[in-house]
């Protein structure tokens, strides 16, 4: 009695500590936008209980995420970083122990804590309610006005009727802006996949909210941005979403003229921000040039630039990053160290848009393909030396092919889907007697049977069987299982695969919008993007693990 009260209080300790780690995620998620402080807390808790757990638990096992190498790289060269950077000190240590560490303890812990499709439901829901609270916060900056002291982030000289930026909780419009992006992407995946009604006109009723949020940021790369990620959805699942954003955009700038002037100067040769930019970027071009390998070392941007300050000659004005991830990274970490973190960064998108490749998408690809082929028959029929050259070609073609499949291979190989066989009645016995570890009187039972099964046969084909009762058989496992006739349970478990598939589409949308905002601006170089991007990233691993 006593030993089986002790497994029964082991295994709701185990219960217990899980529950808490999922908490402590769910916190992190909430508390991403709202308080990075608090959402530190809640990782270091959840490390705390996932460890317990997995001492514990003799049945946890550790699983391998598809980009654990490269992650593992990364942290590496950027912990050498740090030790080789000539501005080494006790902070920039600490910068990178602390805020790497948290970055590295998300991505851990969401990994291998996360391995249901109602936990990442719950994950979801936790974004969207700290991106509603984030919302209201900005409309309501908008509607009643920042303090002067707060009014830090306008041009009077560029755009002398802009007066004031909303950022919200994030403390800068162009991180806020950023974090719209990611949550407009999010929100577009889930619509993509889901089939109720209402829950579609509640996600396009977000999404314009969302969208309105955004352009009282007045940022400029995360609204054309916005406009390209549109684009791509709308060529990979609907059109009709384009014109909903043109009919959105035309009310926003016919409404607000000073945001359209702010968008349209993106395209002006003489625009004061994108020129410090410009002189940014050649800066650190420099620095990669000078340390290739280690970088100057992880956060270590500011302390190293004014070595490199070519352009702005006010020394009290520090340069925290790069304005742009691409550079910022190889700067800091070295070319090797910027190759893992984008191995990691694109494998995962890559990974999570293959979910939205619908039949249009594969449709304009086979007419690309069509017409392509088409042309080169007709080329090749009217030139012999056009056939040499086409040969050429094709080698050139296959070698590249061949290469190509290997680097796509680092990405994950795709799961072979599982081929259901439908089992006749006289089969179904065969299965279990094999199968099933049956005593030696049933098998004798089942030992001469030729004749029953014929009449089965027989019987089978006069009384065929009910939809409602047909049995399927896995070829790769070998164990049969039975449909479910419960009508509501087989809809909700439909939703719920629906909702995930969508949520990881929304995930490549949006790591494709933080690779573009990476163009004119170091989103990542700000906490809660940082740590939200290192959560979705994990859940996208989880996710394709729950496909396996």
């Amino acid at each position: 009695m006593d030993s089986r009260v002790s497994v029964f209080v082991r295994q709701r300790r185990i219960n217990n500590l899980e529950q808490w780690t999922i908490y402590a995620i769910l916190t992190e998620a909430f508390f991403l936008a709202l308080s990075p402080t608090i959402a530190a807390a809640a990782v270091m808790i959840g490390v705390i209980t996932w460890f317990l757990r997995a001492q514990i638990d003799s049945k946890y096992k550790m699983r391998s995420l598809p980009f654990d190498v490269p992650v593992a790289i990364f942290l590496l060269i950027g912990a050498l970083s740090v030790f080789l950077s000539s501005a080494r000190s006790f902070e920039l240590i600490y910068n990178y122990c602390t805020l790497v560490g948290i970055y590295a303890l998300t991505y851990l812990i969401v990994g291998q804590t996360i391995r249901k499709p109602e936990q990442i439901k719950q994950i979801a829901q936790a974004l969207g309610a700290s991106a509603i609270l984030v919302v209201l916060c900005g409309f309501f900056q908008f509607i009643f006005g920042i303090d002067a002291a707060d009014v830090k982030w306008t041009d009077p000289e560029a755009f002398p009727e802009l007066k004031k930026r909303i950022f919200s909780t994030l403390e800068n419009p162009n991180v806020l802006a950023g974090y719209l992006d990611v949550c407009i992407c999010l929100a577009l995946g889930i619509l993509a996949k889901i089939e109720r009604r209402s829950h579609k006109l509640i996600l396009i009723g977000a999404i314009i909210l969302l969208v309105a949020c955004l352009t009282m940021t007045y940022s400029r790369g995360a609204f054309l941005t916005l406009a390209i990620v549109f684009a791509i959805y709308g060529l990979l699942q609907d059109w009709r979403i384009l014109i909903l954003f043109a009919a959105v955009t035309g009310i926003i700038f016919y409404s607000d003229s000073s945001f359209m002037n702010r968008i349209l100067s993106t395209f002006a040769i003489s625009d004061t921000s994108e020129s410090v930019r410009v002189g940014l970027w050649v800066s650190t071009s420099a620095m990669i040039s000078d340390h290739p390998f280690t970088g100057i070392g992880w956060g270590a941007y500011q302390y190293v630039y004014p070595q490199y300050n070519y352009y702005i000659a006010d020394p009290n004005v520090t340069i925290y990053h790069a304005h742009n991830i691409y550079l910022n990274f190889a700067a800091e970490t070295g070319i090797v160290g910027a190759l893992a973190f984008f191995w990691y960064f694109f494998g995962t998108m890559f990974m999570s848009l293959a979910l939205g490749a619908n039949e249009r998408f594969v449709k304009i690809r086979e007419f690309i393909e069509d017409f392509a082929d088409k042309k080169r028959a007709e080329f090749l029929s009217a030139s012999s030396f056009a056939k040499d050259l086409a040969e050429m070609r094709n080698t050139i073609r296959t070698l590249l092919t061949d290469f190509s499949n290997n680097v796509l291979d680092l990405f994950g190989k795709k799961k072979t889907p599982l081929k259901l066989k439908k089992l006749r009645r006289n089969h179904r016995e065969v299965i279990h007697n094999e199968e099933m570890n049956f005593s030696e009187h049933t098998r004798r039972k089942f030992a001469n049977t030729d004749k029953n099964l014929e009449e089965e046969n027989s019987f089978a084909e006069k009384n065929p069987v009910d939809d409602d009762d047909e049995e399927f058989f896995d070829e790769e496992s070998a164990k049969p299982t039975k449909k479910s006739s419960n009508k509501s349970k087989k809809t909700l478990d439909l939703e719920d695969m629906k909702f995930i598939e969508g949520f990881r589409f929304g995930i490549g949308l949006a790591f494709l919008s933080m690779a573009l905002n990476g163009f004119t601006d170091d989103l990542l170089f700000n906490i809660p993007s940082s740590m939200l991007m290192w959560q979705l990233g994990a859940l996208s691993a989880s996710i394709n693990l729950m496909n396996e």
